[in-house]
């Protein structure tokens, strides 16, 4: 799920549910996604509600426990509950992280200091997730499935360099502190095991529409890995069949 950070949230009604479970506490709109779904602010980021229609993107239950996992090796948000509302929307309720999305804050101003440690946190992600004890997956196979592909839809496969994927590393999933470092991550409801280019092909490729054109060296450096243009070529390919 690729959220937009240039969208604007003039006039997001607070939905009931959000209201309740803000308790009285200060509750504002802070991100809108592709899908339609808002993320609001609880408590001056406190707690964050991700509200919108069932998707196959958006499904509380799965993140839920990916989160839940995931957050023994690196700092990801707390899940507080889930349910859905009378309208039939579903809500996902997490602890907040205090940090900023590497897409706010000012910080696409300085992508010199920014990228090389989009880089560096992806790679921290690969290399402390342990493969072993993950049970989810990420495969081609299963993507390609997804969308009703034939399994040669995309050409030949590249060989497999097995990680835990973040699922959705494109830029705003990453969160920094006042110092520019990543402190955390979000949206890993696609988290399992796959290719190390399934996420850096889309980490990549967000550049573009993030920092502008021309960063993907600075990227790469930071993560410790040269350039593999026929890998990050069939990963793009698979992110764009999604």
């Amino acid at each position: 799920m690729t959220d937009n950070p240039n969208t604007r949230l003039d006039g997001v009604a607070v939905p009931d549910v959000v209201r309740a479970l803000a308790a009285g506490r200060p509750v504002s709109p802070v991100w809108r996604n592709e899908l339609g779904g808002v993320t609001f602010s609880i408590g001056d980021g406190a707690e964050y509600v991700k509200y919108g229609p069932p998707h196959a993107e958006f499904d509380p239950l799965t993140e839920s426990e990916r989160l839940a996992w995931v957050g023994a090796f690196v700092t990801v948000p707390r899940p507080l509950g889930h349910g859905a509302d009378a309208a039939g929307n579903l809500w996902f309720r997490t602890e907040g992280i205090p940090a900023t999305s590497a897409v706010l804050g000012g910080w696409r101003s300085h992508p010199e200091r920014v990228v090389p440690e989009l880089g560096r946190a992806l790679r921290r992600f690969h290399d402390t997730v342990p493969v072993d004890a993950c049970r989810w997956g990420w495969s081609i196979t299963g993507r390609l499935a997804y969308r009703g592909l034939r399994a040669g839809a995309l050409g030949p496969w590249p060989d497999l360099d097995p990680v835990v994927c973040h699922g959705d590393a494109c830029n705003p999933n990453f969160l920094l502190d006042t110092d520019g470092r990543c402190v955390g991550y979000v949206d890993l409801g696609r988290l399992g095991v796959g290719d190390r280019w399934a996420d850096l092909a889309p980490a990549l490729l967000s550049l573009g529409w993030n920092f502008g054109a021309g960063w993907e060296p600075a990227f790469l450096a930071g993560y410790g890995i040269g350039p593999d243009p026929v890998r990050q070529d069939f990963y793009t390919r698979l992110w764009n069949a999604e």
